[in-house]
């Protein structure tokens, strides 16, 4: 079975979705983009059932405790947020849209210096 996203004039980004537990919003989101597609795979394959590939009819993978736990280096390591299995539930989506209506929510380069002299 092919992949059925678009392969050229998209972009795709892994998110961290944050819900507060018996909340009917969602908290927030991080980007998690920088985390491999293999590693995702390694980590989720266990919750894929019928899917053929990564996200391939999933609203997304649950990062519950046991999963947290096993894992706990890596995702102290490469998601910058506070994980409290008391307060929030985690899952992980992929969502994508077309390049030319990408908003660019990024910067290209490091902040400038400023010309002030410290005394």
């Amino acid at each position: 079975m092919q992949n059925s996203y678009p392969k050229e004039g998209y972009y795709y980004q892994v998110y961290l979705e944050i819900a507060l537990k018996k909340a009917d919003y969602v908290f927030g989101f991080i980007n998690i983009s920088h985390i491999s597609y293999s590693k995702l795979e390694e980590l989720f394959k266990p919750q894929v059932t019928y899917e053929k590939f990564l996200f391939d009819d999933s609203l997304g993978y649950l990062i519950e405790e046991d999963l947290y736990t096993k894992n706990k280096e890596f995702f102290d390591k490469e998601i910058p947020f506070t994980f409290d299995f008391n307060l929030f539930n985690y899952s992980v989506g992929l969502s994508g849209d077309k390049i030319e209506t990408y908003k660019k929510d990024y910067h290209e380069g490091p902040p400038p210096f400023f010309d002030n002299e410290v005394s």
